[in-house]
């Protein structure tokens, strides 16, 4: 069984939904069914159809499904399916697979009359991206290279040609959507505000912050996690409601938090030493060892939630100074990411006190952080008025691929040079 998580790809045509206006398509129509069936009863599901023609015999082979959930179910991560019409991409949590729709299942009226070949039992739904070229770069993430397809494809796009669908995938980012998804608030991602589906000004947030703050490159780099987050607190900066400052910060530390374990976490499990680091996941909060030293530790391969920050930056000062030699490995290209974490990074979240804003916006105490901090949090991660740490973070990171964000490559001395000596002849 292979480590890497195998997931399910669809693509649909929004056109066939002629009851709605372009915008809101049958997959929009199912994120509110879902959500409203969510809200009534938590362990609600509905059922996504893969429609064929009416005249068309399905040809699928459920057993590699059942197979390919199973063995996700092993490795402690959920199954998803991605469903795109290559304006949107929405990501789902499958339950199960199905030839035949159950007695009381929820569904749209949109398939009645149809000829349905498979139904995907989904219990949460979140949009991932909502304008063609984010949905473009997010689908060259996608990528085929596992034994239930004949062929491999480094990257999807929305030319590829040549599959059947649904297809089986792999995701290059391996984002655990609905696993590192924190049940405090809301029971479900669906039911998690998310400013792309709710709003129509997410677009303009969007070009003021590649614009002013973060390059749209870099930002594409995110975790869907935080890209959310961050949007809600722009959201609510752009539309000048101010109503809820602490909410604003909070979004932003949570956003820092996410990046951090994406960045650290999720990039030693992607580069295959999950299984060498272990999670107390009795404790409260979890706690991280560098050694399985006892019985109850499992792999952090095996936990899928978020680490604070003050976890994140005393667990690489540990691996760095013990020389963890797992961490070497994972982390040899890194070096001046894992110097800014726990050199000025930490130095710059003591000084402006992050945890215990943190922890006090977290327990609903926002009275105790006045509006200049609030706004001073956000300025810090976005990089208002300042190299923002989002910026450092990857840059850090990735140095070859975003240092040429800040530094002119064109050769100037020499023509002004020659200019200047014309003047002077």
């Amino acid at each position: 069984m292979s480590n890497t998580a195998v997931h399910f790809y669809l693509t649909f045509n929004p056109y066939l939904n002629t009851e709605y206006e372009h915008e809101y398509t049958q997959a929009h129509e199912f994120h509110d069914l879902l959500k409203q069936s969510i809200t009534k009863n938590k362990k609600s599901t509905c059922f996504w159809g893969k429609i064929i023609g009416k005249d068309r015999t399905s040809t699928v082979d459920f057993e590699k499904f059942s197979t390919i959930i199973q063995n996700n179910h092993e490795l402690g991560i959920s199954t998803h399916l991605y469903i795109t019409d290559f304006q949107n991409l929405w990501v789902c949590k499958i339950n199960a697979v199905t030839d035949k729709l159950p007695k009381k299942a929820i569904t749209l009226p949109f398939y009645e009359g149809k000829n349905v070949e498979i139904w995907f039992e989904i219990s949460d739904m979140t949009l991932l991206e909502h304008n063609h070229e984010e949905t473009a770069n997010k689908l060259s993430e996608l990528y085929i290279d596992n034994p239930y397809m004949k062929l491999t494809i480094n990257g999807l796009s929305p030319f590829t040609t040549g599959i059947k669908y649904p297809c089986f995938i792999q995701d290059l980012a391996e984002e655990h959507y609905f696993d590192e998804f924190e049940t405090s608030e809301y029971s479900h991602l669906i039911l998690k505000p998310n400013p792309s589906i709710t709003s129509n000004s997410t677009q303009q947030v969007l070009r003021s912050i590649y614009t002013y703050s973060i390059h749209e490159t870099m930002y594409s780099k995110l975790p869907h996690a935080a890209k959310v987050e961050i949007e809600s607190a722009e959201l609510d900066m752009y539309e000048q409601k101010h109503h809820n400052v602490g909410r604003i910060a909070f979004a932003y530390l949570k956003a820092l938090e996410v990046i951090l374990n994406d960045l650290v976490i999720g990039h030693i499990k992607r580069c295959g030493h999950g299984e060498n680091f272990f999670v107390d996941a009795t404790s409260a909060p979890p706690k991280l060892y560098l050694q399985d030293s006892k019985d109850y530790y499992i792999p952090v391969k095996q936990f899928n939630k978020n680490f604070s920050i003050n976890q994140i930056i005393y667990f690489i000062e540990r691996c760095h100074n013990q020389n963890h030699l797992s961490f070497k490995k994972a982390f040899s290209e890194q070096k001046q990411f894992v110097r800014f974490v726990t050199g000025d990074l930490q130095k710059l979240i003591k000084e402006n006190y992050f945890v215990p804003i943190r922890n006090a916006l977290a327990h609903n105490d926002s009275d105790k952080v006045d509006i200049h901090d609030a706004m001073a949090i956000r300025n810090l991660i976005l990089g208002v008025g300042c190299k923002g740490i989002i910026n450092q973070l990857y840059q850090t990171f990735y140095p070859e691929k975003f240092r040429d964000l800040i530094k002119v490559k064109g050769q100037y001395e020499s023509s002004t040079s020659q200019a200047k000596l014309k003047l002077v002849g």
